[in-house]
């Protein structure tokens, strides 16, 4: 059975309701790491992605993406536990810390929208859950899913704790269009900018090499004024949640629309920098980010 698949996660959803949260976070993350042991072109992927946010090679690299994978299993656990009855109750249960909401309320009060910017970085679905219980107008931008039935189920659970979707990607015309319309409601759009699909990516310079970042922040903000602020939901060292937002990224405007969304994204991919540095066990990439450089990493690259 493929585990990113609508059955995989209505069986961890199940199960999550009812094992006590350090059982679930064990199960996991061993499920993760023996799904990353059979994957190597995921392993080739993230052992090039970290070795450049670290520099580390050989065995402490082992060990980094070792507990990279295994947060990724925890996250997933705790992404089920919230999505039942409760959800929004248990994840506030789950969040220590919160800092910067005065950034978030800085922009709302602008009253042209907020883009809220985040990655691949700790639990950003838990972000939008945590927000959405304070009132706040939530949109998540998100990839349609492997099946059209995983989509459904993913909407659904997000619907339930108060989070509407937009779809993107090849099909989805009419996906920006409904980004700018919440914009103009002053709601939030949230995304993911550090993987955007094929062929939609704005090359930027970050973490001393080229890679794509989305443009959309940067051209929704073009569009409608709205204000661009990175936000996210990363383990503490109690393996709990602090939420923090950062100042508002400032979008600057220009005679060129090209040169200008260059610049702005390439604003926000800088930002990204020093909180992936810090936090490269919860990055979670296991795709090439830097596909044209090959890392050197103490073992050979995958067979594709």
């Amino acid at each position: 059975m493929r585990l990113y698949s609508a059955a995989c996660f209505k069986a961890g959803y199940a199960a999550a309701q009812f094992l006590p949260r350090a059982t679930a976070h064990g199960i996991g993350a061993t499920i993760a790491l023996a799904s990353y042991r059979r994957r190597p072109a995921a392993q080739a992927a993230l052992r090039a992605n970290l070795h450049r946010v670290t520099g580390q090679i050989g065995p402490a690299l082992d060990a980094l993406c070792a507990e990279n994978v295994a947060n990724f299993g925890r996250m997933l656990a705790d992404y089920f536990r919230c999505g039942g009855a409760g959800g929004n109750r248990r994840a506030a249960a789950l969040v220590d810390e919160s800092r910067g909401f005065e950034h978030l309320e800085t922009a709302r009060a602008l009253g042209r929208g907020t883009v809220i910017v985040t990655a691949h970085l700790g639990h950003w679905e838990l972000g939008g859950t945590f927000l959405a219980q304070y009132g706040l107008p939530m949109t998540v931008v998100t990839l349609e899913e492997p099946s059209s039935e995983l989509t459904r189920w993913r909407d659904a659970l997000r619907r339930r704790l108060g989070i509407q979707t937009i779809a993107v990607g090849p099909g989805r015309e009419f996906a920006f269009l409904e980004m700018l319309a919440a914009l103009r409601r002053n709601e939030c759009v949230a995304m993911l900018v550090d993987r955007p699909y094929a062929g939609s990516g704005q090359p930027v310079d970050f973490l001393g090499a080229r890679a794509a970042f989305s443009p959309a922040p940067a051209l929704l903000a073009h569009h409608t004024g709205a204000t661009v602020l990175p936000a996210f939901v990363l383990f503490n060292g109690r393996r709990r949640y602090v939420s923090f937002a950062a100042p508002i990224i400032p979008m600057h405007s220009g005679p060129s629309a090209r040169a200008v969304l260059a610049e702005n994204t390439q604003r926000i991919a800088t930002v990204f920098e020093a909180i992936v540095r810090e936090h490269p066990t919860q990055w979670f990439n296991y795709v090439p980010i830097w596909p044209d450089s090959q890392a050197r990493t103490g073992t050979p690259p995958a067979a594709p």
